[in-house]
């Protein structure tokens, strides 16, 4: 009796470690991809990648999974990092080499991959990225990528950030962009990017930072006509690419606006009186264009929130608003020789 007792007893305890290990097991699709994301991957100064071993994927360096169904929800593996305990952090610096595998779209459950400022992933996005349809962030800034955005990337509707600055990426920005109604982040500064800016682009009703500046891009700015099309827009940064025509009267429209950076493009006409209305702006940086402008509006007098002041490198005829010399955070201005005699004390020129 004691002896099937104690049989009873391990065959319970063999259960009860199987399940602990089936549940700690790594889906099969999951493995496969990081193994195959991994071999993609042919140097790792970190050594992170090093300790992906076994069937616990859970537990590997730059793995998270949903507690739930242990799916692996996170591949968070930047280039910058802290290692180490809150009592002693260890700031890492680190690089990989190598390309992205296709097998990636084999972790349905992604939400975030995060491989920024690792410098070396060269080759393109894979194609098969349109698969991962819980993907809410997709950060692969400061690398090597190349070829155009696959199309595919624009059918991930619960994108909130996209950051693929500082790359190696050409063509056109698609129009497709605009499916991305959950997208609040964009970051495309720093490629190749040609073209126009898309008009769809008008229509991501959630975004608050774009960043567009140092591409090859053309064309006119391209501004909602309504103010309830960017109602949370804060950045707007277009400089350093070959931007035509005027700035629009709709600029008014962005009144959550802080940060606006369209210098050194070819901009013609004057700086419309509706910039005024943007009462929280910050930064203004419009020089080196070809705007013409007698003096600026006095309707800048109301953005006294101003501590970036940008004109110069334009034909700006008149003196500056006297308003200016009132702008208590005003630190830093880049203006026309001959017309600060209006800035305030201690303000630094460029």
């Amino acid at each position: 009796m004691a002896s099937h007792q104690f049989i009873c007893f391990l065959a319970m305890i063999s259960l009860m470690i199987i399940n602990i290990s089936a549940n700690n097991a790594c889906h099969p699709d999951d493995l496969k991809g990081l193994n195959d994301f991994k071999a993609g991957i042919h140097s790792d100064t970190s050594g992170r990648l090093s300790k992906w071993i076994g069937q616990d994927c859970c537990n590997w360096p730059g793995i998270s999974c949903n507690s739930t169904t242990n799916r692996v929800v996170q591949i968070y593996l930047p280039g910058h990092y802290v290692s180490g305990d809150d009592e002693s952090p260890n700031f890492v610096s680190s690089t990989m080499s190598g390309s992205i595998s296709p097998s990636i779209s084999l972790l349905t459950s992604l939400q975030v991959i995060d491989l920024n400022k690792l410098v070396g992933l060269t080759g393109q996005i894979p194609e098969s990225i349109g698969v991962l349809k819980d993907l809410k962030e997709l950060n692969l800034q400061t690398n090597q990528i190349s070829s155009t955005i696959p199309e595919s990337v624009f059918t991930l509707t619960s994108l909130t950030t996209l950051n693929l600055e500082n790359n190696h990426l050409t063509g056109e920005i698609s129009e497709n962009i605009c499916n991305l109604q959950a997208l609040q982040k964009l970051f495309l500064s720093n490629n190749s990017f040609t073209g126009k800016i898309p008009l769809s682009i008008t229509k991501l009703h959630s975004i608050s930072t774009i960043h567009l500046e140092k591409n090859q891009l053309v064309g006119e700015i391209q501004l909602p006509l309504t103010p309830s099309q960017w109602p949370s827009i804060k950045t707007l940064s277009l400089d350093n690419n070959a931007l035509t025509g005027v700035i629009p009267d709709s600029i008014g429209y962005l009144t959550t606006l802080s940060s606006l950076s369209i210098s050194n493009n070819q901009l013609t006409g004057s700086i419309p009186s509706s910039l005024g209305n943007i009462k929280q702006l910050q930064m203004l940086k419009v020089n080196n264009n070809n705007l013409s402008v007698e003096m600026l509006p006095t309707t800048m007098c109301g953005l006294t929130e101003l501590s970036v002041l940008y004109v110069s490198q334009n034909k700006i005829h008149g003196p500056l608003p006297g308003c200016l010399s009132s702008f208590k955070y005003l630190l830093d201005v880049d203006v026309p020789f001959k017309r600060t005699a209006t800035l305030p004390m201690g303000v630094q020129k460029q």
